[in-house]
């Protein structure tokens, strides 16, 4: 079994028992609490960039048995992982959402709606734990 892999899985289960914990916070709690939002903010990114570690890593290990080109930006990580049934098609474009709001976090932070934030929180981070069931099975029984 890959240590990497399983390390930025290991990650990824902090992270998301972080963002569990956070998305029991109210609405109007959430947003008078600076603190909280900063959190809330830095554990998703947290969580997104160790999605696509762990995308990386998995296509890296597949580029040996495979004919994958490498991908050029982060949405192309979870189109390759979908192109090579790790992850199915249909979840893609809610994975592709999810990296463009962690450039959004990174890049144009002062953009950010705490309200959506919030909103992630509370029925977003779904795609984490479904995405991780789809890695936790790959970690199985590897194609």
């Amino acid at each position: 079994m890959d240590e990497r892999l399983l390390y930025q899985l290991n990650l990824l289960d902090k992270y998301i028992l972080n963002l569990d914990e956070l998305a029991q916070t109210p609405l109007e709690k959430y947003l008078n609490d600076i603190i909280l939002q900063g959190a809330a903010e830095r554990f998703l990114q947290l969580a997104v960039e160790t999605c696509l570690n762990i995308g990386n890593r998995i296509l890296a290990l597949e580029q040996r048995k495979r004919n994958i080109t490498a991908p050029e930006t982060y949405a192309e990580i979870f189109e390759r992982l979908s192109q090579i049934g790790i992850i199915p098609i249909s979840d893609t474009p809610n994975l592709i959402n999810m990296a463009k709001f962690r450039n959004l976090l990174v890049h144009m932070y002062w953009e950010v709606d705490p309200k959506k934030v919030h909103s992630i929180l509370t029925g977003g981070i779904q795609d984490l734990k479904t995405y991780r069931s789809y890695i936790v099975r790959y970690i199985k029984n590897p194609s």
